[in-house]
């Protein structure tokens, strides 16, 4: 007897923008809330993130907060080196991070 194995889920892709601020607000929280309704996992893309704010970092965060009341795993992908940035600056490297 031959025990089925079952297949393997794709991640769910959310590719943030070249531009992640308070001025493309509106548009990520979109975006990011449009994904959050899928089932997951999640990759999330941010390598190429040329422009971030305290607010595009907000709704990552956020969206990563999402995802760990849910229990839906999520990984990056990518993260450009001005997200890293930001992400060190602001100090929410941890929330960031799924837990293993």
């Amino acid at each position: 007897m031959t025990a089925s194995v079952a297949p393997a889920v794709r991640p769910v892709r959310v590719v943030l923008g070249t531009a992640c601020t308070i001025q493309e607000a509106a548009a990520v929280r979109a975006h990011l809330l449009e994904k959050a309704a899928m089932p997951g996992p999640f990759e999330i893309d941010g390598g190429s993130v040329e422009m971030v704010d305290t607010a595009g970092v907000q709704l990552v965060v956020a969206f990563a907060l999402d995802c760990l009341e849910k229990g839906v795993p999520y990984k990056w992908a990518g993260r450009s080196p001005t997200l890293n940035a930001a992400i060190e600056l602001l100090g929410v490297g941890p929330l960031l991070e799924y837990p293993a």
